[in-house]
């Protein structure tokens, strides 16, 4: 989606509209996923026999897939070149006191689960700084087929058939009041910031979270789960069935059960009638519900032993390439948000007295466990054919390549 900078209206009318569908179906459908994701779904049973156990167990699948995903898109933090070092100084000092890189993880997970995550921007007199706004409270407006984002609204509070809130446009924001169908602004307070304050970041160009595709699949999990773990604990109340043992009574049962001996007629038997469990046939349709899961999801399974040990590049890289494809349209969705968020940071410190605006390039990178020797004697195979500017960048461990080549330069000249 795009930002727009320009100056935007938005109707008490057409607030109210949008206020509604999101208390109505947003909300809800977000609200969801985050139970989904804390584990606090539920099993979905239906009715329950008396004296039949009823364990409610959830295997949570949906946190391992989100956690997967954003650890392997966000867990090592993107880095940002400003083309002036003086500016690049200056920028990433701000950034890392606003906690960025933890800002932006938190965002990255909140767009996992529910499909879009929001940070805001404010101002202090120490500089930019930014605070994670929920999912569950938070919303953007778009307009135009490019989906370019008009406005943001937070609603701070909800009852009944009342709610309060504000509403952010560029450049100032507009506390709001909505009473049945009735909503009012409130004075428009001014923002030290010509752009929208709030960044919205898209899981992907569906906004939907990585693990509701297989909300289904999840249910049927836990439910299988729980059903076996029933039948399992239904065989301490198995019943015990007699045969040729007429006229038993109850003294008659009390007293087998202290002397262990049970007194029948010719060819009597006794037994107890239990459910056949079959661990195969549950074995066998767990398995198949998880593979169905991560494959829908595009999650690799880390229990899998391809995982460990000497396994090659290129077959490790097939078994990563749908993990890929959702990171690569992460990517599409956080990069615009992220220029956005360094569009702000330039006016506040611009604000305070800085002159920094310039351009700026963000690069993002995979998560993965990597042979770091073997990485750099591939690189030193390279010889003269890549700039040794671009080998630096490479290296996982080089933060900022510009700073990496003036060292080099110093512990040159000090030789």
């Amino acid at each position: 989606m795009i930002f727009k900078t320009e100056s935007q209206t938005v109707s008490p009318a057409e607030l109210r509209e949008h206020v509604r569908q999101f208390l109505a179906l947003e909300r809800p459908r977000r609200a969801m996923l985050t139970s989904y994701y804390r584990g606090e779904q539920g099993v979905r049973k239906g009715p329950v026999a008396q004296g039949r156990p009823n364990n409610q167990l959830t295997a949570n699948y949906a946190k391992y897939i989100s956690d997967v995903h954003t650890g392997y898109f966000m867990g090592l933090p993107p880095t940002l070149t400003f083309e002036r070092k003086r500016v690049q100084e200056r920028m990433l000092r701000a950034l890392e006191e606003a906690s960025l890189d933890q800002m932006l993880f938190d965002a990255a997970r909140d767009m996992s689960v529910c499909g879009e995550g929001y940070l805001l921007t404010y101002l202090t007199e120490k500089g930019p700084r930014l605070a994670r706004l929920s999912p569950l409270e938070t919303f953007v407006i778009v307009r135009g087929v490019r989906e370019e984002i008009a406005a943001a609204v937070r609603v701070c509070s909800d009852r009944g058939d009342r709610a309060e809130g504000e509403l952010y446009l560029p450049g100032r924001r507009i506390p709001w009041e909505m009473t049945g169908r009735e909503l009012t602004f409130a004075a428009a307070q001014p923002l030290p910031f010509s752009g929208l304050t709030v960044t919205c970041f898209c899981n992907n160009s569906e906004r939907a979270g990585d693990f509701e595709p297989v909300l289904s699949l999840l249910d049927a999990y836990n439910l299988l789960l729980s059903g076996a773990m029933d039948d399992m604990q239904s065989v301490a109340n198995a019943f015990l069935a007699l045969y040729g043992v007429m006229g038993a009574t109850r003294e008659d049962i009390e007293q087998a059960n202290r002397s262990r001996v049970l007194c029948m007629a010719e060819n009597g038997k006794a037994e107890f009638v239990v459910k056949n469990l079959s661990p195969d046939t549950i074995a066998l349709m767990k398995d198949t519900l998880v593979s169905d899961m991560l494959a829908i999801t595009m999650t690799p399974n880390l229990q899998d032993s391809a995982f460990a040990g000497n396994t090659s590049g290129v077959a490790l890289e097939y078994k990563l390439w749908g993990i890929e494809q959702a990171r690569t349209a992460k990517e599409r969705g956080f990069s615009g948000g992220l220029y956005h968020l360094v569009a702000l940071f330039y006016q506040g410190l611009e604000k305070l007295g800085a002159q920094l605006a310039c351009a700026c390039t963000a690069r993002f990178y995979k998560n993965l466990p990597q042979d770091l020797s073997r990485l750099c004697a591939d690189l030193n195979t390279l010889g003269d054919t890549v700039s040794r500017r671009t080998k630096l960048e490479l290296l996982p461990f080089v933060k900022n390549a510009e700073d990496e080549e003036q060292r080099i330069a110093d512990e040159q000249k000090g030789a």
